[in-house]
């Protein structure tokens, strides 16, 4: 089937969450640990709370993970602080491959699903100088779970009324890409670290390993 849409994870994919480390080092000289650790919880109390039946956004879930970071490394901030924290999640950049290669694909339609709530992506997009290549801008707030829940993969399909066969899904994260492939999406795994694949049973369709690599090979089928 022919590819009509491009359908983009947002953080780690087109936004680089290692950049919220910058925002760290106004708390910490282990502003990587800090960093690390509030995205490693950030993930897995988005995904425990769908499995629990107790969805919570995106915004509060990074709240929460960035409480448990602060914690468990024995750090204590002001409120001013926290918020200034939570805030960097708005100011994410952009990794550099990633403006040229929307700009290559722009004769599909571009969009984001992401599980980030409507407000966050708007405001990072916008920040980045982004929003305007993308048609829509999809949250997982919509259906009440995060990915890699089966139901979130089908929000671009019934949003866009493109069929899902001939939507791609492209993410940069191994976990991402294996729910959207469970699910019946075909996908591109941008695999920027150079990771392992997943041992999760899903089918990839494309692996590359830029947004740049990704632009190459589907001008090249056009």
């Amino acid at each position: 089937m022919p590819v009509r849409a491009l359908v983009f994870d947002a953080y780690g994919t087109l936004l680089d969450v290692a950049s919220v480390e910058d925002a760290c080092r106004s708390v910490t000289g282990a502003a990587s640990a800090l960093a690390t650790l509030w995205r490693q919880k950030q993930l897995e109390y988005s995904w425990l709370r769908t499995l629990m039946g107790r969805y919570s956004d995106f915004l509060s879930v990074t709240a929460d993970a960035l409480d448990y970071a602060l914690d468990a490394l024995g750090l204590s901030v002001d409120p001013d602080t926290r918020e200034r924290l939570l805030e960097s999640w708005r100011e994410v950049r952009p990794f550099p491959d990633v403006a040229p290669a929307l700009d290559r694909l722009r004769t599909w339609t571009l969009a984001i699903l992401s599980n980030g709530t409507p407000a966050m992506l708007e405001a990072a997009l916008r920040r980045a100088g982004l929003r305007d290549r993308f048609a829509a801008v999809l949250s997982a707030d919509l259906v009440g779970a995060s990915k890699p829940a089966p139901q979130v993969y089908r929000i671009p399909e019934e949003t866009l009324g493109i069929p899902r066969r001939e939507i791609l899904f492209v993410s940069s994260n191994g976990w991402d890409a294996a729910g959207a492939g469970a699910s019946g999406v075909p996908v591109a795994w941008v695999n920027r670290r150079g990771a392992p694949p997943e041992r999760l049973g899903a089918p990839l369709d494309l692996v590359v390993r830029d947004l740049g690599e990704l632009a190459d090979a589907l001008l090249a089928r056009r």
